[in-house]
């Protein structure tokens, strides 16, 4: 009954947070799709194709699976994004709209994660709100192609070039806008039904250690258990003093 009571006041406790934290136990998805290149310039030319299809691709692995689309500077990028698209937002779903904890960049940066497919970057966006799971895929979009080219690169100069021979720069192109937010499992879903099933197992325990303990005590409680064990006959019983 102890190991039982403590695992089920644990597990009503962790229960009643999921469920006051916002999108940890039901969330809304959102996705874009852009296409990360590099820029075409006056001196592009065809016979070097293959090397700009390599790069990008290269690019696009880098924002897909590194650490950038997580990190701290591209979701304090998107937040800021997110604020000068008030008006938008408004304008689309009121003044009211509720966007969840949008200024946080740390919650940002933990509901991002992206798929690759060549130069094709699908950024998909887990939220606690429709209105914010849209946005913040808009957001993070448009600050794909407005500054893509700060945090991918690859050259590293110690010393800026101005010549006129300088690389092309990365670029980002929205192929498909943002969708309307779909219900989708919290980030936190898988951690009710493990807290269902350590339930389970400190009743399961319980129930062992109550017949362990069971097995393992040799007091004797009654005649008959007197009788059964020593196999000898009784010829007198003390009752029990009745209580006052």
């Amino acid at each position: 009954m102890l190991v039982v009571g403590v695992v089920a006041l644990y597990v009503g406790y962790s229960s009643y947070s999921l469920y006051r934290t916002p999108g940890a136990l039901k969330a809304y998805q959102s996705n874009m799709t852009m296409q990360i290149g590099l820029q075409a310039n006056a001196r592009s030319t065809d016979q070097y194709y293959s090397d700009y299809v390599t790069t990008s691709e290269a690019l696009a692995d880098e924002f897909a699976t590194g650490p950038l689309l997580n990190s701290s500077e591209f979701a304090t990028q998107v937040s800021r994004q997110l604020q000068a698209d008030m008006g938008q937002i408004a304008l689309r779903y009121g003044a009211n709209a509720d966007l969840g904890n949008w200024r946080d960049p740390a919650a940002i940066a933990a509901a991002l994660s992206a798929t690759r497919s060549h130069a094709l970057v699908t950024v998909n966006v887990v939220w606690s709100t429709p209105v914010g799971a849209r946005a913040i895929a808009n957001a993070v979009g448009e600050v794909s192609a407005s500054q893509i080219s700060t945090y991918l690169d690859y050259e590293v100069r110690t010393v800026p070039s101005f010549s006129q021979n300088v690389h092309p720069l990365a670029s980002a192109k929205v192929i498909s806008a943002a969708t309307d937010a779909v219900p989708a499992p919290g980030i936190a879903s898988n951690k009710a039904t493990l807290l269902l099933v350590l339930l389970l197992v400190a009743l399961i325990i319980g129930i062992a250690l109550a017949f362990l303990i069971e097995y393992l005590d040799d007091r004797i409680y009654s005649k008959e258990a007197g009788i059964q064990l020593l196999e000898l006959p009784v010829y007198g019983e003390i009752p029990r003093v009745p209580s006052r």
